[in-house]
């Protein structure tokens, strides 16, 4: 399974790259630039925008203007739309545009801080009342969105290139060794026979071809002399000293076992992306040590403490996996198995490849295209990639990534902030108990620009959103709010909520904090 949808990336990336610039391929591309900056569904909105009037002018915006101009090399998404409402701004007469332009940045990551500074340079050049009335386009988005900083990216961040190396065949992941000087790559290899590469950690190849004979090796871990390699429905024992495979170990329950992590008392876990397992190796047999409805495709795995760290891939195994498919990242308590998502994650991307830094982790997604830092309350993008981006890895302050696509591996130096990243959560309080909701936030509406409720002390709740009626009672259960609601006819059932509030909003999130989240302003 793991090979096919390798296999399958590989095909549709071929095509893309061989295809003419022909009229309609600019078309796609530019369809897939606007849903990327504006949000799924922009471009069928803008094409039904221009239906009645002049579907011509759709076509160019879509085809020339985003197809051609907006995809050309050389500048990133988010300082193109930087430029674009600087221009905008200029001009003073064109709000509309401008205000779809910050919301395009704002959803590429960039922060209310950078437009407002962008505004406040361009007023020395535009004078102040165009520099104004483009800051208070900017406060009108902030309040239409209901905009919170920890629902979005917060910056981009430059990694500084060491080296690159090509002539792989399709690697996937990447490790290196805590003793000596080799970085360990396994490589797919396609419709052949997979093989590990060894090289240096200053870029030099030792042997392309130093352990060859495999299927499709995935995900590797070394522990003493010991490399251990997922690969389809075998996990490979190989001894680093001489290169040799020591032990081939599989499993009837095994569909397509994947990453692999050691813990420091040698313990293994494989994680199997096709059939939601994690196994872990006993006596040299594989025996399930995990599965859970709520991780369906464990990719990347890592041990911190006492808890397995695991990047779930997304609700389907698929090339066409929508963003509210996307995957989020867990940790599995090792003693009890209980389960708990890291918040800033959710639904973070098609994620793959994972490995920790001083206050977190970096894990591949974006379809396996970015690279993310992770804790609990902040999400930042580090750096674009191409289509691939696996399984990494990290020694000191060096990163080192395998590109599936690209045939390459890199090795990048980390920029400082990361261990210095600041969370862009707010002070948010946890209300626990039904007292502390008595006293903090009942009988207090909260809404946005949609409408508002209430939830009273005498457990009644009722609002008014869209135009509907709310209405429902309240409770507590453990340290959850619990809730039975309607809205106009629609029955929405019974749910626990984790509620967090600050003085001003409260944070709702679904099933006991495991499904989605909204934020509410205080009326």
């Amino acid at each position: 399974m793991k090979k096919q949808l390798i296999l399958l990336f590989t095909l549709v990336l071929a095509y893309s790259s061989n295809a003419q610039n022909t009229k309609e391929d600019n078309y796609k591309t530019g369809v897939k630039i606007v849903n990327e900056v504006n949000g799924e569904g922009a471009s069928k909105g803008l094409e039904a925008a221009f239906k009645s009037v002049s579907p011509d002018m759709a076509d160019y915006i879509i085809r020339y203007g985003f197809g051609e101009i907006y995809n050309r090399k050389g500048i990133d998404f988010k300082t193109k739309e930087l430029l674009i409402i600087a221009s905008l701004t200029t001009q003073a007469n064109a709000k509309s545009q401008l205000k779809s332009h910050i919301k395009a940045a704002l959803n590429l990551g960039a922060t209310p801080n950078e437009i407002s500074e962008t505004m406040i340079l361009l007023s020395l050049y535009t004078g102040f009342p165009a520099a104004n009335n483009g800051i208070f386009t900017l406060k009108e988005v902030l309040e239409e969105t209901n905009y919170t900083a920890s629902n979005h990216i917060n910056t981009t961040q430059q990694l500084v290139k060491n080296w690159e190396l090509d002539g792989f065949s399709m690697p996937e992941s990447i490790v290196a060794s805590p003793t000596e000087n080799w970085l360990y790559v396994s490589n797919v290899n396609q419709n052949n026979k997979g093989y590990i590469s060894r090289i240096s950690k200053d870029g030099k190849v030792d042997n392309y071809k130093w352990v060859t004979g495999l299927n499709s090796p995935a995900g590797l871990a070394l522990y003493r002399d010991k490399l251990y390699v997922g690969d389809g429905k075998e996990l490979y024992i190989i001894n680093v000293k001489n290169g040799k495979v020591v032990n081939s170990i599989t499993s009837p329950d095994v569909v397509s076992l994947n990453d692999v992590v050691v813990s420091k008392n040698g313990r293994v876990f494989i994680s199997d992306i096709a059939s939601g397992k994690i196994f872990t190796l006993v006596n040299n047999k594989l025996e399930v040590w995990f599965q859970s409805p709520e991780i369906k495709h464990p990719n990347g795995l890592y041990i911190q403490n006492e808890d397995l760290v695991i990047a779930n891939f997304g609700e389907e195994l698929t090339l066409e996996i929508s963003p509210d498919k996307f995957g989020s990242l867990y940790k599995v308590d090792l003693k009890d198995k209980a389960i708990t998502r890291f918040k800033s994650s959710y639904q973070l991307g098609a994620l793959d490849g994972l490995t920790a830094v001083n206050d977190g982790f970096l894990v591949t997604g974006g379809t396996v295209s970015d690279l993310f830092f992770i804790n609990e309350n902040t999400r930042q993008l580090i750096g674009n990639f191409p289509k691939g981006l696996a399984d990494i890895t990290i020694e000191n302050n060096v990163l080192f990534t395998p590109v599936l696509f690209s045939n390459s591996i890199a090795s990048y130096t980390l920029p400082s902030t990361i261990s210095e990243a600041i969370s862009v959560d707010e002070n948010w309080k946890r209300i626990n108990t039904k007292e502390e909701y008595l006293k903090i936030a009942a009988d207090n509406f909260y809404g946005d620009k949609d409408g508002q409720s209430v939830a009273t002390h005498d457990g009644q709740i009722f609002g008014v959103f869209g135009g509907k009626v709310l209405t429902g009672t309240w409770d507590w259960k453990n340290n959850f709010f619990t809730r039975t609601s309607k809205i106009g006819n629609m029955d929405l059932g019974y749910d626990e909520l984790v509620i967090e509030v600050t003085d001003t909003k409260m944070r709702l999130t679904l099933k006991q904090g495991k499904g989605m989240t909204v934020v509410y302003n205080k009326k």
